[in-house]
């Protein structure tokens, strides 16, 4: 398809979910889930850019490597935890259907966040992240729920859209979470994001089609989970492919839970002040600002990855990638003021936008859909574990040989991975391609 050419979610060409099976009507899941992902996403992003700030105020945190320690912790265990637990959730939604998972997961979210704010000790707020990465995980089951009936010639497009949404709730949830913090405190934001993701499975239960299963499977679910992932890990391409990601997320990630330490550091802007009706809450905005600035791009740019990856090819867009955002992170770590780092956070925004999609869309055109769900859970799981490691590594490297934290160190180390995720993926493009899990497509 041409770069100009964007159809209006099309009507199936008759890729159906399975052999035998009626496809579910994928423009019907596409506007019911759609919505769904951007509520969740929008409370999850008003209250993770805040996450650090509320650690310091809630359990009076006032050294800075402990603050570093503990926010680099809690805001990376869920997603570790969703990295070690998700393969099994999409091996599960294979058998008994995608729909069910991506409930589970938004409820999941819905009942954890309800009982943060009455958490009181650092480590009981740790305790909650992990149950909560341990059932959450909304993202693949929804992504399959849409492309399983989709055409395949679409799927990078159509994955780009689902990922808009996301980043419209990425983009309206940090403005959010300022706001409701400065006028009904931090814990108000935990409550809200509750509510939003309670709404989300309330939509996807009542809207959503699944696709029908006509037998029961014929093995136990722990032999189907260890055969598909055995024979999806059989490919290199996909393998290595999975490595890549991880590399490639860590470098992304390094920083994400310190942004608005940054911030805070480098001070609101002179244009922000006098919006705001103190210091802290310029420094709220900017930190609103910074999170608003990756989503826009995000909005803007990933449609236009989506395309690139169907007329190109997604491997080879993600290694131009990968060069340009090492490229943006080296000169991040030599800014001076918060202005400079907002247009290079844009600039970063605006390529990371494409990573998952083109993680997505690669595995998309090479899985068979009777096992789709579970080839996007491991590639989540391989987000989520760079998404995990990152602020760990990030803080690492912050903190390292002083007293206090240094948080423009890690943009330089996150360039040298993103670099070093460039070089293997074009090595990975000169691999021969054969379809993964060909020979198990008809399982």
């Amino acid at each position: 398809m041409s770069h100009r050419d964007d159809p209006p979610l099309p009507a199936d060409d008759g890729d159906s979910a399975g052999a035998g099976l009626p496809a579910p009507d994928w423009r019907r899941n596409f506007h019911a889930v759609w919505p769904s992902l951007f509520a969740t996403s929008m409370g999850l992003m008003a209250v993770l850019p805040m996450l650090p700030l509320y650690i310091e105020e809630r359990f009076g945190i006032t050294d800075a490597a402990e603050l570093t320690f503990w926010a680099a912790l809690i805001y990376g265990v869920a997603p570790l935890t969703a990295a070690l637990v998700g393969p099994i959730w999409g091996a599960l939604g294979d058998r008994v259907g995608k729909k069910p998972m991506a409930i589970r997961a938004n409820v999941a979210i819905a009942i954890t966040t309800a009982g943060m704010p009455f958490a009181d000790a650092p480590v009981w707020l740790l305790l909650m992240r992990v149950v909560q990465g341990a059932f959450a995980g909304y993202v693949a089951p929804s992504m399959a729920l849409v492309s399983q009936g989709a055409p395949r010639q679409l799927h990078g497009i159509v994955i780009a859209r689902l990922q808009v949404a996301m980043a419209a709730g990425t983009f309206a949830g940090p403005f959010l979470g300022a706001e409701l913090a400065h006028y009904f405190g931090r814990a108000s934001i935990f409550w809200l994001t509750s509510i939003f993701t309670a709404l989300a499975a309330l939509q996807l239960a009542l809207r959503v089609r699944d696709t029908p299963r006509v037998a029961p499977p014929e093995h136990s679910f722990l032999r189907g989970f260890f055969d598909g992932v055995g024979g999806l890990l059989g490919n290199r391409v996909f393998a290595w492919l999975l490595v890549l990601v991880v590399v490639l997320r860590l470098g992304q990630n390094m920083l994400e839970p310190f942004v608005a330490l940054l911030v805070r550091e480098l001070g609101a802007p002179a244009w922000v002040l006098p919006l705001s009706s103190s210091p802290a809450h310029a420094v709220d905005r900017t930190v609103g600002i910074a999170f608003g600035v990756l989503a826009i791009s995000q909005v803007v740019f990933t449609p236009f990855w989506g395309r690139l990856a169907d007329r190109y090819g997604p491997l080879r867009c993600l290694y131009a990638l990968a060069v340009i955002l090492s490229g943006v992170f080296a000169v991040t770590s030599f800014v001076t003021s918060t202005n400079e780092f907002l247009v290079l956070r844009g600039l970063a925004a605006a390529t990371m936008a494409g990573s998952m999609t083109l993680a997505y869309a690669a595995v998309s055109k090479r899985v068979a859909d009777s096992r789709r769900a579970l080839a996007f859970s491991l590639v989540q799981s391989c987000m989520q574990l760079g998404f995990a490691l990152g602020p760990q590594v990030g803080a690492l490297v912050a903190t390292a040989g002083s007293a206090s934290a240094d948080y423009r160190r890690p943009f330089l180390a996150a360039g040298g991975l993103c670099l070093l995720a460039a070089v293997g993926m074009f090595v990975l493009r000169r691999v021969r391609v054969r379809a993964v899990d060909e020979s198990r497509a008809a399982d």
